[in-house]
């Protein structure tokens, strides 16, 4: 377990101490501020005062981060961890630890896990904060936090699928284009056909939406759960079971 530890804590600062990271961060917050001043902009004025009665940032942006910007970063960060340093070779480094190879490919998938997750923390304080600044309140908390929390699963989901796509090549330029396809077109597959939307796991990006004031059945519910989760465990084998066996 120290190992594991070691290695994720190694892992995570090699994607914090690369500034690329730190200017997304940047950019998500202008963004949260950028869409409250919008809102500050198109409300109505009464006797001269801007009212924004009912503003939730980090619920209206949820679409927008959790869809396509975190998830985009995630990639990127998976095709850093794995085929970039297949592609020069530094993988070597990190194999010559005293560490079982399953500790290693856990810390290389818990420190994106844990990238995206700050990125998620940023994006919910920084909306609150800007709702509180400007609206002087900040409409049901608890149920955004509890939405972000929620939506964690399917965001480490899409996680072990990128990384199960980089085990099967070293170029980092490839990876990346490939898990973009694959995750683009399975959000437009879910689209455009309806029957198999309920089976895509890019479906549910907002995954709060099933449990928290849907009214699905529970059985439904369930369902979606199971399938969510076998789609977790899939990629993990495949993924690791390439990895353990992959040449560096």
């Amino acid at each position: 377990m120290n190992g594991m530890i070691a290695n994720l804590k190694n892992e995570t600062d090699k994607l914090l101490n690369r500034k690329k990271y730190i200017v997304f961060l940047i950019i998500e917050l202008i963004i949260c501020g950028g869409a409250v001043c919008v809102k500050l902009l198109t409300s109505r004025v009464s006797d001269g005062v801007f009212t924004l009665s009912g503003i939730n940032t980090s619920m209206s942006l949820m679409s927008l981060f959790f869809e396509a910007v975190i998830p985009f970063i995630s990639i990127m960060a998976a095709c850093e961890l794995f085929s970039a340093e297949f592609r020069d070779r530094t993988i070597r480094a990190v194999l010559a630890r005293p560490c079982h190879r399953y500790k290693i490919f856990v810390g290389k998938v818990g420190a994106v896990f844990v990238l995206a997750l700050i990125n998620m923390l940023a994006v919910f304080i920084a909306s609150c904060a800007a709702d509180l600044i400007v609206s002087h309140k900040i409409v049901s908390p608890g149920y955004a936090l509890g939405a972000y929390i929620l939506d964690a699963f399917p965001m480490l989901v899409v996680i072990l699928m990128a990384v199960m796509i980089n085990q099967f090549t070293k170029s980092s330029t490839m990876a990346m284009f490939l898990c973009i396809i694959v995750y683009a077109g399975l959000k437009i597959a879910g689209i455009r056909f309806s029957s198999l939307g309920g089976l895509m796991f890019t479906g549910y990006m907002q995954w709060h939406k099933i449990f928290l004031g849907g009214g699905m059945p529970f059985l439904a519910a369930s369902f979606k759960a199971l399938l969510m989760i076998g789609y977790a465990l899939t990629f993990t084998a495949i993924g690791y079971y390439a990895f353990r066996f992959k040449e560096a």
